[in-house]
């Protein structure tokens, strides 16, 4: 009895808080779908308002003709250092290969990703509503961060083809063979398609794409990293034994040879976080002003256009990089 007493004054007391707790719920639901949306879409309804029409017009319309000069520079230039490998045997090592697969990321960010950010920047431009920006925006974001995440894989590739090439130098032809090429090369297009095949199944799947691609990310990273720092002790105590033995000039030769392929590597790195860098930027201020809902905050928001673009630039880098580096590079992109 005593039991039973007390299990109908819980059930009571929960069937007369459920009610109260039923608006407390629904308040979260939502705050999580709007935060799940902003987080999605780069605009809100902030921004759309009359007051910012000036700002955001100016933002959109420079994003618009920095892309339209930009975008077919960045095909044309990749197109070129793709050929050059294709038809030059001279040129196709494995590590050239590995840079052509890079080139090969980068005219997609000129064919699929910028054209669709024009467009994009034109829905804002017209004034469209901000629920069609934001839904062209989530169908198109794929598009955007395949060719992204594309690219940082390849580079961890290259990096450990440096890492196997100064620290393996006799074992290098077999490790790293043509059938491990391609399925390397293979596998990093699938990983880097493979969230947005996630978001495109079931919205629900969204939360863990987005974890397991940050997952992917961080240990490319990691990665890039590792092999960078051994690298360069492997080559400190080669350039040691260099200056204290007795090596032939063809040791001497290819040593220079790894060693100028490794800098170039080292480079087109730098040159990524140079171009990553306004991106982290914008990032670290708009958290800092988002809060405050204030005026500065709203034009940082709206600049977000730009600053993709200073990212997007890095594919337009690249192939200049290749060319300066290496004169065979130069000479038959200019001949082609």
């Amino acid at each position: 009895m005593i039991k039973s007493g007390i299990f109908h004054k819980v059930h009571f007391c929960c069937a007369k808080r459920e009610p109260e707790a039923e608006p407390l719920l629904k308040d979260l639901t939502m705050n999580v779908t709007e935060s799940i949306a902003r987080s999605a879409c780069p605009m809100n309804e902030m921004v759309w308002k009359q007051e910012y029409q000036k700002e955001k017009v100016t933002f959109a319309t420079t994003a618009i003709i920095l892309n339209t000069l930009s975008f077919p520079a960045t095909i044309v230039m990749n197109v070129l250092v793709i050929m050059a490998v294709k038809t030059r045997p001279s040129l196709q090592s494995k590590y050239n290969i590995l840079l052509a697969c890079l080139a090969g990321t980068d005219p997609l960010v000129g064919a699929a990703s910028q054209p669709s950010y024009i467009v994009g920047q034109i829905y804002v431009v017209k004034g469209l509503p901000p629920s069609e920006y934001c839904r062209y925006h989530k169908l198109t974001n794929f598009v955007v961060l395949i060719p992204i995440f594309a690219s940082v894989f390849h580079l961890t590739l290259i990096s450990i083809e440096r890492f196997v090439a100064m620290k393996y130098t006799f074992r290098y032809i077999t490790i790293v063979t043509g059938l491990r090429l391609k399925v390397a090369v293979v596998g990093s297009w699938v990983f880097a398609s493979f969230p947005g095949i996630l978001r495109r199944l079931s919205e629900k799947l969204e939360f863990i794409s987005a974890v397991i691609l940050t997952i992917i990310l961080f240990l490319n990273i990691l990665l890039i990293i590792f092999c960078h720092l051994s690298v360069y002790l492997v080559t400190r105590r080669h350039e040691k034994q260099i200056k204290c033995e007795q090596v032939s000039p063809q040791t001497i030769a290819d040593f220079a040879k790894e060693k100028k392929a490794l800098k170039t590597t080292r480079i087109i790195i730098m040159a990524l976080l140079v171009c990553l860098f306004p991106l982290f930027l914008y990032v670290f201020f708009w958290f800092l002003f988002s809060k405050r809902n204030s005026y500065t905050g709203n034009v940082i928001l709206l600049s977000h256009p730009v600053f993709v673009w200073l990212y997007s630039l890095n594919s337009l880098c690249n192939p200049f990089i290749y060319s300066y580096r290496k004169k065979m590079f130069r000479k038959t992109c200019k001949e082609l």
